[in-house]
């Protein structure tokens, strides 16, 4: 089982190429494409039913889980509604009003799932844009990078950071911590208002598709229904508050996990009615679980049969001659490739162990914790297509076309990589 192509790794190549192929050609589901594959492996016995299934028990699945739920609790008790009208009562300029709503965007995002957050900012932010006089877009694109960049911040900000931590804690026994990712998080955001601010200061600003030229179609449960936000229910409110904030703390210092800790405070607002059952149920998104798991599952077969360390040995002779800055850089760069064409949860499950078995091998100039950083950071940056879900529904929602916001992510990407790597090499180096 040390050869390169031998059986069991070829088998598990061929898996992960398939369900790569899925995504990228939409002609197959991706979720039954990638569970399927995992019943492959079983059936020609290539790995014990313990490792097909392993991922399912995964803490990170878990989390993304609660975290979905959570943030279907958290805008069911409107504690956010008129958030986006404070804004602009306080805000008069238009183009303050913009980085105000990024800022609150990214902010939001961090804590809370990033659709929930563009569901949350979107209403008020085309009110703002119409009262000012312009395109709904001039908000509506900002907003999508928002609320994909303010994932980056945290643990919980967004699915990729969560795998990359499940990865540490299984090959060095301890996990990231809640704002181990605000250093380049932050600098990614920054990068994405400047980009921004130079952009309008330039007079660029994103074209408006026509309705018959969209090309992407949502379904009716995946578009997030943005003018129809409950109102703030004063009693729910402060119960949230009370169960999330302490629970965010707890998870920074490391005192209480954070599938533990949410979990705990979703099951009190399902007791006390903060939040439904049915919305709880419906907003798991079974589909994405069960993605996500299959692909946590093929990753540990990958590491089991030898097929992680065989490409790491291939990578291994040019992270040898690079220097540690061009080497986060490259993985930076490598990490958002994926990202982009494929998602950024799959990119960290691709790139996370990869980076693992070259730590490992002890010939590279940078550790462990640094290179997954640049995965991390990498995942954060898949805002040059527009296939993440919360693009989607900004662009549905305000019409701006695709090639704006191909435009304008890749000149915000570009940077936010440089600059994220840069981070990553003073703080994590």
């Amino acid at each position: 089982m040390d050869g390169l192509l031998n059986w069991g790794q070829t088998a598990a190549w061929l898996v992960l190429l398939f369900v790569l192929y899925a995504m990228i050609s939409e002609k197959i589901p991706y979720a039954p494409a990638a569970f399927g594959g995992l019943l492959v492996l079983g059936f020609f016995r290539i790995a014990a039913p313990a490792a097909l299934f392993s991922g399912f028990s995964s803490p990170a699945l878990f989390t993304v889980a609660i975290v979905l739920v959570m943030s279907a609790g958290i805008v069911e008790s409107g504690i956010f509604y008129g958030f986006g009208k404070a804004i602009a009562a306080r805000v008069k300029a238009p183009t303050k009003q913009l980085f105000a709503v990024f800022l609150s965007t990214s902010l939001l995002s961090a804590f809370m799932n990033n659709v929930g957050a563009i569901g949350i900012m979107l209403p008020t932010s085309k009110r703002m844009a119409r009262r000012a006089g312009q395109e709904a877009a001039d908000f509506g694109m900002p907003l999508a990078y928002a609320s994909i960049l303010g994932g980056s911040v945290t643990l919980i900000g967004t699915a990729s950071n969560l795998i990359i931590s499940t990865y540490r804690f299984q090959a060095y026994g301890a996990s990231f911590r809640m704002f181990d990712f605000a250093a380049h998080g932050i600098a990614i955001i920054f990068t994405g208002m400047l980009v921004l601010f130079v952009c309008r200061l330039c007079g660029l600003k994103p074209s408006v598709q026509k309705p018959a030229e969209k090309a992407l179609i949502v379904s009716g449960s995946e578009l997030l229904n943005v003018d129809a936000l409950p109102e703030r229910n004063t009693k729910k409110s402060m119960i949230v508050l009370c169960t999330l904030v302490p629970v965010v703390l707890a998870a920074a210092g490391g005192l209480l996990h954070p599938a533990v800790g949410f979990g705990l405070a979703v099951i009190i607002w399902l007791a006390l009615r903060i939040l439904s059952l049915d919305n709880a149920v419906k907003n798991i998104n079974i589909p994405v679980i069960l993605f996500l798991g299959s692909m946590l599952s093929l990753s540990s077969i990958l590491e089991s049969t030898g097929a992680l360390r065989s490409a790491a040995d291939l990578m291994l002779p040019l992270a040898r001659i690079l220097g540690p800055f061009p080497l986060i850089l490259l993985v930076v760069c490598f990490t958002a490739l994926f990202a982009n064409i494929l998602d950024n949860a799959v990119a960290a499950v691709i790139m996370a162990p990869l980076m693992i078995q070259m730590d490992l091998s002890g010939t590279v100039a940078v550790g462990g914790d640094a290179l997954l950083m640049a995965v991390a950071a990498g995942a954060s940056l898949g805002i040059v297509l527009p296939t993440h879900q919360a693009a989607i529904v900004a662009m549905e929602s305000t019409e701006f076309s695709r090639k704006s916001y191909i435009r304008t992510g890749a000149a915000i990407a570009l940077p936010a990589a440089v600059l994220a790597a840069g981070v990553i090499y003073f703080v994590w180096y």
